[in-house]
């Protein structure tokens, strides 16, 4: 049986050798897009799904085709009511994006997570868009419209400080 010191060296070496062989943490990795690219490529087209309800009624939208292939969520395989509420929880869970460090507007500046207001507003976002989610699950377009709204609002409140005033795009 080895002795105590044995053991301990063992132990040593061997604990050594693990932290050795551990890959070093990883690098922040960069957004891949600005802001601007995030709202046209994500926020608009998303946010265009729930405000759709302001109009029609997504239970009458007709499926694609080809569903599948569909590049209009309400067509797809997912469409009608369920892309609403697909679309709503997309905004929820994306407004995350907008609190990326190293995100930059398209004008080069970064964006301004570190403001208060900025949080303030993405939270907004966030809140609007459960509003919206939870309209969309009572499959009630009077319910989906003053969701709507809400989801508007939050989105001009941000634009109306940051799109027209900072120009951060």
């Amino acid at each position: 049986m080895p002795g105590p010191a044995i053991v301990a060296v063992a132990t040593v070496l061997c604990a050594g050798f693990l932290m050795a062989q551990s890959s070093p943490p990883p690098k922040a990795i960069a957004p891949a897009a600005n802001l601007n690219q995030l709202m046209r490529g994500l926020f608009f087209p998303n946010s265009n799904t729930v405000f759709f309800t302001q109009r029609y009624d997504p239970a009458e939208v007709k499926r694609a085709d080809e569903p599948s292939g569909s590049t209009d969520p309400l067509t797809g395989v997912f469409g009608g009511w369920e892309a609403v509420e697909n679309s709503a929880l997309t905004l929820a869970d994306s407004a995350d994006l907008l609190m990326t460090a190293g995100r930059k507007c398209s004008n080069g500046k970064d964006v301004p997570v570190g403001n208060a207001d900025w949080s303030q507003l993405v939270n907004g976002l966030r809140d609007a868009s459960m509003v919206s989610y939870k309209a969309a699950l009572t499959k009630d377009r009077d319910k989906l419209i003053m969701a709507s709204e809400v989801l508007a609002m939050s989105c001009a409140n941000c634009h109306n400080k940051y799109r027209a005033r900072v120009r951060c795009q």
